[in-house]
């Protein structure tokens, strides 16, 4: 375990989020509109809206990603949006985009690629920006959506269970920690799977959830942990990924579907065979604890710190 913990924090998965609190201190932590508070650190932003909420979230592709394969970039960049807003118990309204592009026909590639995407989980392009530059390319999309009831990333409490799901049946994207487990789903199947977390939410079966995002399991979990301010112990024999593939790489990947979700004990049961009944692997890996401190355990002996929260923060976030 100790070589699994130095490889993980060595991974530019890791290092790469850790920047975010060089530039933590030029935001509001809290802002208040309308006499609602709206956090920063969550993966959507959530304004109260009645009796409901207003859902706000934005993504920059990742350049290499975009270089490589604009096509492919375009449809991430609607996959990432759409989850950020399903992670937060809502569903998708409306995207634009903003797009910079070397050529015309990477452009073209682009934007295909979100048309196409965009499409398939039944969300509306709007509008947004495009123009030429042969210097440089670059690529943002922003998405609205709306929640009946949310999951936050700071509702984390001491004795949850913390649970993962994600769609086992994919495989890695050439040259990126990228399990590619959406773009062969039908529309349908796709969108069954992600309204399985706004019922949850509306269900109230869940604390808080995560998007896993481009840090991984481990990142995604460290960024809930710490706006919750709370720790975990995370048994690592309990957390199932696709055949072959190793744990260190699996716990820095981007899985597709995939998310994170604290929950109190008595509801995970009823969780488990909600999201199993649609063939996505849904396990308990941990639980949640006081101590700011994540600790990685295996067997019955094993038993080592993997980082301490309030001595090494993550991206920052310190709310309390």
């Amino acid at each position: 375990m100790k070589q699994l913990i130095k490889s993980l924090k060595k991974s530019d998965s890791l290092v790469q989020k850790e920047t975010i609190q060089k530039i933590w201190s030029y935001f509001p932590q809290i802002s208040d509109i309308d006499g609602g508070e709206v956090l920063l650190g969550d993966d959507a932003a959530a304004i109260e809206f009645g009796n409901s909420y207003l859902l706000i979230a934005g993504e920059g592709v990742y350049p290499p990603l975009l270089k490589l394969s604009p096509y492919l970039a375009g449809r991430v960049s609607v996959l990432t949006n759409v989850n950020d807003i399903y992670a937060m118990g809502g569903r998708p309204m409306a995207i634009v985009d903003v797009l910079i592009s070397d050529c015309d026909e990477n452009m073209k590639d682009v934007l295909s690629g979100i048309k196409e995407n965009a499409a398939r989980y039944r969300v509306p392009v709007v509008g947004g920006h495009v123009s030429q530059d042969s210097g440089c390319s670059s690529l943002s999309v922003f998405i609205i959506g709306k929640a009946e009831k949310i999951l936050s990333s700071f509702n984390a409490q001491k004795g949850d269970d913390l649970v993962f799901v994600f769609n086992p049946n994919g495989k890695f994207v050439s040259g990126f920690n990228f399990w590619d487990s959406s773009s062969t789903l039908e529309s349908s199947k796709a969108i069954k799977d992600l309204e399985l977390i706004a019922e949850a939410a509306e269900e109230g079966l869940a604390d808080a959830a995560k998007d896993v995002s481009m840090s991984g399991l481990i990142g995604s979990l460290l960024m809930i942990l710490e706006s919750s301010q709370v720790g975990a112990e995370i048994n690592v024999d309990t957390i199932l990924r696709p055949c072959n593939v190793p744990l260190a790489k699996w716990l820095v990947t981007f899985p597709s579907f995939g998310f994170i979700f604290s929950l109190r004990p008595e509801k995970t049961s009823v969780f488990k065979d909600k999201f199993s009944a649609s063939s996505l692997s849904c396990e308990s890996i941990g639980r949640v604890v006081k101590e700011k401190r994540v600790y990685f355990i295996k067997g019955e002996r094993e038993k080592e710190l993997f980082w301490n929260i309030e001595e090494t923060p993550f991206i920052g976030v310190n709310l309390r």
